[in-house]
């Protein structure tokens, strides 16, 4: 389509003459007849863009006894309160809770990577050379070396680490908010960690997402598009001319800014295409996906190829740059005239998707998704995408957009719209159960949880699509998931070199005649959650306690029949302690966000 034509087309000549479509075929499998004035070949006449969105039947997820406001923000905007996070929360100085959100949000917004000591005590220990974390700090230059590595093994201990680290920083950062907004970023930004280069450039795709993630989404954009890493998952380091390739540009345009439904035209004439309230194209279609990719030719990563160095860095290799011999470059309200600016035919490009009001509501809407409810209020999203769109030249943008947000009615009242992943439930289970996991690889007992996230379908960086792992709540509500996150979670508990979970219930509760199977479940519900679960839930734990042997009533103390003074690993006291957190932490209540 573009590099056979002898001639400049216009961008409706270019789409009449019927070139490849892509995956326009799975647009949508409903027929319309076309208008007799459309330009459209006959043989597209049935596609249709997805516009609206199908809506899909699910039944209500609200849970009729939500927890206190506390609870519900650290399962939000955190990975769930460690014991004292929640009476640590309700103690600052705010008149009431949205006040107290707003001076929590105060200090999550502006990490500082210096106070974050807990975690940052744990990384130093392991980061010299041999070590479980040596790779983290390497430069780009660096790690690009390691990527080339003959030794398969040396190649993905960038990514290893990485993913390890992540599941560390959830766990262990005082940063919650920052955590849980580099899980939805690496998402939208996904890559797949376990092909080249990405799993030796992990740690700097890392810092790239890290370091613009509170500023500018035209930034975060740009730095991404430098990335070798993405530009080698999405294909457009071998993206030339006069044999383009689509991928990048596709994948920019559907899920990185103006989103693949309300902003998606489908196989029309662009000049067809309305503009919106902010008088812009309202949206793209896929003669706009291919005229990106033209612009794309040429921008790519020097990788030795074409007699390039072979370090990894950004290469724009204008020989291999469209020519304009067929004529502009037109993407929605761009037009790059002949000749051309070389790299800037992108950058101009990416900077006007990024402040595109339709990237605004598309943005807006995945992170009201992901903070709120699978299905967000429309008076939200809009919001939302009025401050992202307002603030675009702000340094602060997104700052402006999260705490928008995070302090809207919607946020601060709406609780079990959401469920949690399994890497999400586990590492809540971690922080609540206050386990001392320095979660590395060459550690036994965090080696074992870690692997066993696999099972789980829910694994760092190992997400293969482009689209990131779901966040629809349908999509881990399966057995599947539950079963293995369950299996997880309980041989996490098991690990009785990094936790007692009998001492910890011994502390709490220092006299043995006060350590019945009901001030047991009221214990550890609260030192857990920060709330008690609802009667019926915290009855099956007790339940479980009393069905067991020896065991007397509910309100009478475990001893004599169970020795609450033997701590011990393999202890009946510990494995019943054990069995009852388990059932605490894997609740339905606990699962909800």
């Amino acid at each position: 389509l573009m590099s056979n034509a002898g001639s400049r087309l216009s961008r409706r000549q270019l789409l009449a003459t019927g070139g490849a479509l892509g995956a326009a075929g799975l647009l949508s499998s409903s027929l319309v007849q076309a208008s007799e004035e459309t330009s459209i070949p006959e043989r597209f006449s049935s596609l249709r863009p997805l516009r609206p969105a199908p809506v899909l039947a699910t039944s209500e997820a609200v849970d009729p006894t939500p927890p206190p406001f506390a609870a519900r923000v650290l399962n939000k905007a955190a990975y769930g309160p460690r014991p004292g996070d929640v009476a640590a929360f309700d103690s600052l100085p705010g008149e009431d809770d949205a006040a107290r959100l707003g001076l929590w949000l105060d200090e999550q917004l502006y990490p500082d990577d210096s106070q974050d000591t807990d975690l940052n005590n744990r990384v130093s220990l392991y980061t010299a050379p041999g070590l479980a974390y040596d790779m983290i700090d390497k430069t780009p230059a660096e790690l690009w070396q390691v990527a080339r590595d003959e030794d398969y093994g040396t190649r993905l201990r960038p990514v290893w680490q990485m993913e390890r680290l992540t599941l560390l920083r959830a766990a262990y950062s005082k940063w919650q908010l920052r955590e849980v907004l580099y899980d939805f970023w690496f998402n939208h930004f996904n890559i797949y960690g376990r092909e080249f280069p990405a799993y030796g450039m992990m740690p700097e795709y890392d810092r790239q997402i890290r370091s613009n993630m509170f500023g500018k989404f035209e930034d975060m954009l740009l730095a991404n598009a430098y990335s070798a890493s993405m530009l080698y998952y999405l294909d457009n380091y071998a993206n030339t001319w006069p044999n383009p390739n689509e991928n990048y540009a596709r994948e920019v345009m559907e899920l990185h800014t103006l989103g693949a439904v309300e902003n998606y035209y489908g196989a029309i004439d662009p000049g067809d295409v309305d503009t919106n309230i902010k008088s812009e194209r309202a949206g793209y279609t896929e003669i706009d996906v291919f005229q990106l990719a033209r612009a794309l030719t040429g921008w790519g990563v020097a990788d030795g190829r074409s007699d390039a160095v072979d370090t990894g860095e950004f290469l724009f290799r204008s020989n291999q740059h469209y020519n304009f011999s067929q004529g502009d470059i037109e993407v929605m309200d761009i037009t790059i005239a002949s000749p051309g600016g070389g790299e800037s035919d992108v950058t101009d490009i990416l900077t006007y998707l990024a402040r595109h009001y339709g990237t605004a509501r598309y943005i807006a809407w995945k992170l009201c998704k992901r903070l709120v409810e699978d299905d967000p209020d429309e008076a939200l999203v809009t919001s939302t995408a009025e401050m992202f769109y307002a603030n675009r030249d702000d340094p602060e943008q997104m700052r402006k957009v999260y705490r928008h947000v995070l302090e809207s009615a919607d946020f601060q009242s709406k609780w079990g719209r959401k469920v949690k992943r399994p890497v999400e439930i586990v590492i809540s289970a971690l922080r609540a159960a206050d386990m001392d996991f320095t979660i590395r690889r060459d550690h036994g007992p965090s080696n074992n949880v870690v692997n066993r996230l696999d099972d789980t379908s829910h694994y760092p960086f190992y997400y293969a699509a482009p689209t990131g792992y779901p966040d629809d709540r349908s999509q881990w509500q399966g057995s599947g998931p539950l079963i293995q996150t369950w299996r997880t979670v309980t041989r996490m508990l098991r690990e009785s070199t990094e936790v007692n979970l009998a001492d910890q219930t011994n502390t709490e509760i220092p006299v043995a005649a006060d350590r019945t199977p009901e001030n047991i479940v009221g214990m550890w519900m609260n030192r857990a959650l920060g709330y008690t679960l609802s009667p019926d839930q915290a009855q099956t734990v007790v339940n479980f306690i009393t069905g067991l042997p020896n065991v007397a009533g509910a309100d009478q103390a475990l001893d004599p029949g169970v020795d609450t003074s033997d701590t011990g690993a393999t202890s009946t006291y510990q494995r019943i302690i054990m069995g009852a957190v388990g059932l605490i932490l894997m609740s339905p209540t606990a699962m909800r966000r």
